[in-house]
């Protein structure tokens, strides 16, 4: 999705030990001053690595109709990426929900709760979901969410023994430590944007 920006500058943050998927937080900074000046900071929360850079607006970058232009084109092309950026988080979601059932499920807490056979189940489910992730990347969303559900209908039924029936809300009756499904999956995400403070 940033193959059409302008590199404006570029930084790089290391250092980072290597943490699971998901623990890592970098937290981005965009600081834009009163002379049109942009201050650009990350930061990593847990070891407090950071790196900024500061981009002035030189002569030499884009004018003021090369500007206009983009601006045209970005609202000419805003459904696209819409729909771009729904694909994407529907990916995201099918990764991050095979992720967290495959680490439930070899959690050692949860080992003498599930049987080998369910073990063996949602693992083969988990092995063939991320063969088929591996092979389509460029699937399109509801195909992603197709699969997710797929997912889910092998998973859940075997979650829900481990608790004995009791479907908790919103849980679909999955102990704690297993993913729960995500009914509306890549639409709570999209509500989740970049929050923006104003500073004077």
């Amino acid at each position: 999705m940033t193959k059409d920006n302008n590199v404006l500058g570029k930084f790089q943050l290391e250092g980072i030990p290597p943490m699971p998927r998901g623990v890592p937080q970098v937290d981005v900074t965009f600081d834009i001053d009163a002379n049109g000046i942009l201050n650009v900071s990350a930061m990593e929360k847990s070891t407090g690595k950071e790196q900024k850079i500061t981009i002035k607006n030189d002569k030499g970058r884009m004018s003021a109709d090369e500007i206009e232009r983009l601006v045209q084109e970005a609202e000419r092309y805003k459904a696209e990426d819409e729909a771009n950026k729904a694909r994407v988080e529907a990916k995201n979601a099918l990764e991050n929900y095979v992720f967290q059932i495959k680490a439930s499920a070899n959690d050692e807490k949860l080992a003498d709760k599930i049987s080998e056979e369910d073990k063996k189940k949602i693992l083969d489910a988990v092995q063939n979901t991320t063969r088929w992730l591996d092979a389509n990347q460029n699937a399109e969303k509801e195909e992603f969410e197709e699969k997710q559900k797929a997912l889910e209908t092998i998973v859940l039924p075997i979650l829900q023994n481990l608790s004995g029936g009791a479907g908790a809300p919103g849980a679909g009756g999955v102990p704690s430590g297993f993913g729960g499904p995500t009914s509306s999956g890549p639409a709570e995400a999209a509500d989740e944007g970049p929050k923006i403070e104003e500073i004077d």
